[in-house]
């Protein structure tokens, strides 16, 4: 007889170490990309346990009726006839808006504890994470990734970061996916790069890589995230910083944890905006 499902995890976010946006797809208007998705220690905590009905609750932060979470929960109950009902309240840590993926994420780790649950090969929730957002898939394998496609083609790689740290800067200004895509107005050629020859990334395999899209276009749309930018440039002494996503948060690039804890917090001391120290995180093995 199976027990009760009552498990408490950790949900990860991410970082786009390199992200091109190569085209679109006319018939339903998503874009095709080629990035390097590399997720990190910052998390949000979930419950999940069973109960009479389905309820989704954020505790500290204020979401739709309709998200991510409530999605994965509704389609794997439909795709495997599941009857029993769940609770799950989430803490977030990860900001909102921040192009470090936590929805998605939140959407994935459901689903991974779901089919844990009732013994679902994880191949089996790929085709619902597909439609729930164009990051789950990644978030499915989680690591370091390279993806491709509408977010749906994900090769986990063997490559690990060494000795990278980083600080992720979020000012608070959400930005929207949705309007940072329709920013675009040309489309990027696919990377030359074969991530999977490469054993270990370093800064300087990084700075040789490191490319946002979004980037551009959203700061000649957004100057109030470009003063941000040069606020934190002359602040900071990291080795390489960059837009995570489509924005708004910056990530700025370690060598060393000592020089990464001290601009932290240097940043929590100067300014008001959220701040987070994180490594490279590898959850199949359990890697930092």
């Amino acid at each position: 007889m199976k027990h009760n499902l009552h498990s408490t995890f950790y949900s990860y976010a991410k970082v786009n170490l390199y992200l091109g946006i190569t085209g679109k797809d006319e018939k339903d208007g998503y874009h095709f990309i080629d990035s390097l998705f590399q997720e990190v220690t910052l998390y949000d905590v979930i419950d999940i346990w069973q109960s009479p009905n389905d309820s989704v609750r954020f505790i500290n932060e204020k979401i739709p009726q309709e998200n991510t979470v409530a999605r994965a929960l509704q389609m794997f109950k439909e795709s495997f006839s599941i009857c029993d009902s769940f609770t799950i309240e989430v803490f977030k840590n990860i900001p909102i808006g921040s192009g470090l993926g936590g929805g998605s994420s939140n959407a994935a780790y459901v689903l991974l504890a779901l089919a844990n649950f009732y013994s679902v090969p994880e191949e089996k929730i790929l085709e619902i994470g597909k439609k729930i957002g164009s990051d789950v898939p990644f978030f499915l394998y989680g690591g370091l990734c390279h993806v491709q496609g509408k977010g749906e083609i994900v090769t986990p790689l063997k490559a690990r970061l060494k000795d990278i740290y980083f600080l992720i800067i979020y000012p608070e200004i959400p930005i929207s996916t949705k309007w940072a895509y329709s920013l675009i107005k040309d489309y990027d050629s696919k990377s030359n790069e074969n991530f999977n020859n490469i054993p270990v990334i370093d800064i300087d395999f990084l700075k040789k890589i490191m490319y946002n899209k979004f980037q551009l276009f959203v700061f000649e749309n957004c100057k109030e995230l470009v003063e941000v930018k040069n606020n934190l440039e002359s602040f900071l002494d990291s080795h390489l910083s960059f837009m995570s996503g489509s924005g708004s948060s910056f990530v700025y690039v370690y060598t060393e944890e000592q020089k990464a804890k001290r601009d932290f917090e240097r940043i929590k001391q100067n300014f008001t905006y959220k701040v987070f120290f994180c490594e490279p995180y590898y959850r199949r093995t359990g890697e930092r």
